[in-house]
């Protein structure tokens, strides 16, 4: 059984469980706490630097304070955070003053900018860039996937996201969790007929068409992936959801159920 603490948090008492992540222990306590590169799927890594906290341990002297990020802190026993104070603040505008500058089209970076009260950019813009390098399609395409199709490349402001020496990777399986979790649409995927374009990975994939209505299932590295992993029936992975619905539907009728 997970054993949960106490923490103060602006004045708040929260109860977390011990060691989990604070950040969503904060969130959940209905404490706003701005994020980009945060998601509850994928391990923190850090990386945007928005959900900056200050905080102080027990056993600590009550004028030392640590700033950290909350996504990547443990919940510890008698813990105390700031998640609003002038010096929280401080960094964290300077922080976006930084991802604006490395993405200044992206919407979100725009609105969060704003939200946190910067409107100008005192570094040159890196124009038609969306990507913040948070990580989150690496991780999640490691993590949650385990296709491991991704990687940072490069250093300083060379650095980037991509597929190893930015060619097509055989390993894609093109099943689209790298664009469901991107925080700024720096991921895109096109779908024509029955066909997938990976377009900032440079993959292509065909669709495997469901037996019943011709609508795409899914890519076919993508069912192929599966039937390695799960062991169902068939049918699960030729059908479509909405002929899968309309299947059991007309399954529970026919049994008499309604």
């Amino acid at each position: 059984m997970m054993k949960t603490v106490k923490i103060t948090a602006d004045g708040q008492t929260i109860e977390a469980v011990l060691e989990s992540p604070l950040l969503p222990a904060l969130q959940d306590a209905g404490i706003d706490i701005p994020t980009l590169c945060y998601h509850r799927a994928v391990s923190p890594y850090g990386a945007c630097r928005l959900c900056l906290v200050e905080i102080n341990q027990k056993g600590w002297d009550d004028d030392w304070w640590k700033l950290t990020t909350s996504c990547n802190f443990p919940v510890l026993d008698g813990l105390t955070v700031r998640t609003d104070s002038e010096k929280v603040k401080k960094h964290r505008k300077l922080v976006i003053e930084l991802i604006m500058a490395r993405a200044p089209g992206a919407p979100q970076v725009r609105e969060m900018a704003e939200r946190l009260g910067v409107e100008d950019v005192r570094h040159r813009p890196q124009e038609g860039e969306l990507c913040i390098l948070c990580g989150l399609c690496a991780r999640v395409c490691d993590e949650v996937i385990g296709a491991q199709v991704l990687t940072f490349s490069g250093r300083g402001g060379l650095k980037d996201m991509g597929t190893p020496y930015a060619e097509a990777s055989e390993k894609c399986i093109g099943c689209g969790a790298c664009e469901a979790v991107c925080p700024t649409g720096a991921v895109i995927i096109k779908d024509e007929g029955l066909r997938r374009t990976m377009v900032r990975w440079g993959t292509e994939h065909e669709f495997v068409p469901c037996r019943i209505c011709g609508k795409p299932v899914g890519t076919k590295k993508q069912i192929a992936y599966l039937r390695e992993k799960i062991n169902i029936e068939e049918d699960i992975f030729v059908t479509c959801p909405d002929c899968k619905r309309q299947k059991y539907a007309e399954q529970v009728v026919a049994e008499g159920h309604l």
